[in-house]
């Protein structure tokens, strides 16, 4: 196990950060650009097309992970393991394809629908080169990172030059487009590095039942997240889907970013688990816990008190109802990377898929539910209520479950430190709003972020928080080193 976990947890941090920082420039460019209303359209013809790419992919991105971790030492059984589940791959989007484009000719409202759709029909089509779980299996996360950034660098050039007013709502989808499709060409043809393609004595069988259970895993948990759009876009209208669309982009990317760090665990915990080494594991995740919390908790405070200046500088006065909305969903910036993280990581590589499909169905269920009763009275917050209590369903679910595999402890002191240090960094918050009213919106967020930071990080230091003791250690060795 050449591959270091710190660094590549830097960089999928660093290239799910990439997911946040891009969005709030190219949202608070296009809300402005097209509006409520056309944000609703696009997000809906891309939500459709998302349920039948999660469809082609079955779930062969969370399991190809594993299976390539735990055959990656032996090259003859990772290559036919790579064709066994490109071939099952291949098939499925095939099918999905052909079913994705029946269903736009059946479902078809409008000729501009229509035209999105179609727009969108690539991303369904292409999927059948969409391996990125090979280079996770290598923990390649170096390369993602930087792939990944040169994609969305120019996906940013060509939104300035081919979106400029309304109408551009299909120039829009293809750039979208462009964002998924660039990143599995890429990755396509960087292949022949790590595996080779060879269709000779491979065996599919053996794969399905595996890859089944972590589909109807990935369904149900990509069913409670895009349930809320598509209630919406059935409940209400556009407008109300586009605050909650641009809500939930600012959020969720908050919130993927601190998934990202504990992303890098599945093929490291593939492998321990199939050294029985528990108590690294054990070890390990408690680290990447007290990590999760360290960021999530002041991130969720503080975009509750900085969402009205937030809203004002990103997305314009037209977008303010989403501004209770952010708040409302920012809980999910706590809940989200447990779901998805080191608890998620856990029940998925020690074997306990059904488990955590429970876990997951419990949410869809929740969300379905409350979606139908609270969408009809409160629109977009409706929604966002629905969607965080469904999370803290999969979230508790999950973290009694793994208990019985792992138990995975926190340092009192360490959640001390971080309660103190929010509670302290909010006090601060307030105060600086109160005092900043004066400045311009933009000015305001970004000194109080400033400040937010700098307060937070240094009480953490002060309070003797392990991560900050790690990292002032690490910061010694290098100053001891260039000596």
């Amino acid at each position: 196990m050449g591959k270091s976990v710190s660094k590549n947890s830097a960089f999928s941090m660093v290239n799910k950060g990439l997911s946040v920082v891009f969005p709030l420039v190219t949202v608070s460019y296009i809300s402005r650009v097209l509006g409520a209303a056309g944000i609703g359209e696009v997000s809906s013809a891309q939500n459709l097309a998302t349920y039948f790419s999660m469809a082609a992919a079955l779930g062969i991105p969370s399991y190809g992970v594993r299976a390539i971790a735990q055959s990656r030492n032996d090259k003859n059984v990772c290559n036919r393991t790579f064709s066994e589940l490109f071939t099952i791959n291949l098939i499925a989007s095939l099918i999905a394809t052909s079913l994705y484009l029946i269903a736009v000719f059946l479902l078809r409202d409008n000729n501009s629908i229509m035209e999105l759709s179609l727009v969108f029909s690539g991303i369904v089509i292409f999927n059948i080169i969409n391996i990125e779980w090979v280079y996770q299996g290598f923990e390649e996360y170096k390369y993602i990172t930087l792939r990944s950034l040169l994609i969305k660098i120019l996906s940013l050039l060509l939104l300035f030059v081919f979106v400029r007013q309304k109408s551009d709502l299909v120039a829009y989808a293809f750039i979208i487009c462009f964002g998924s499709i660039g990143n599995y060409i890429l990755n396509f043809f960087n292949l022949k590095k790590y595996v080779k393609l060879c269709f000779r004595n491979i065996a599919l069988k053996k794969h399905i039942a595996p890859i089944m259970t972590f589909f109807v895993s990935v369904i149900a948990i990509e069913i409670y997240s895009l349930l809320d759009i598509s209630m919406l876009t059935a409940m209400s209208n556009s407008t109300s889907v586009g605050y909650y669309s641009n809500s939930t982009k600012i959020v969720k990317a908050v919130a993927n970013t601190l998934t990202g760090i504990s992303a890098v665990l599945m093929p490291r915990f593939s492998y321990l688990f199939s050294e029985n080494k528990k108590r690294e594991i054990k070890k390990l995740s408690g680290q990447f816990l007290n990590v999760t919390f360290l960021i999530s908790i002041p991130c969720c405070i503080g975009i509750i008190l900085v969402a009205d200046q937030m809203v004002e500088v990103l997305f314009g006065a037209d977008f303010i109802p989403a501004i209770s909305t952010i708040r409302i969903l920012s809980i999910l910036i706590v809940l989200m990377p447990l779901s998805g993280g080191v608890f998620c990581q856990l029940l998925l590589t020690s074997g306990k898929e059904k488990y955590y499909l429970f876990c997951v169905l419990s949410g869809t269920i929740v969300n379905a539910l409350l979606n139908y009763m609270l969408i009809p009275i409160y629109m977009q917050n409706g929604a966002a209520i629905a969607s965080v209590i469904a999370e803290l369903t999969v979230s508790a679910s999950m973290i009694m479950v793994s208990r019985k595999t792992i138990k995975v402890n926190m340092r009192y002191k360490d959640g001390f430190s971080i309660i103190l240090s929010s509670s302290f960094m909010a006090i601060i918050l307030i105060c600086c709003h109160r005092l900043m009213i004066g400045l311009s919106a933009w000015m305001s967020l970004i000194l109080e972020v400033l400040i937010a930071i700098a307060v937070y990080f240094c009480c953490i230091f002060w309070l003797g928080n392990s991560i900050s003791k790690k990292i002032v250690s690490i910061i010694k060795n290098r100053v001891e080193t260039l000596k």
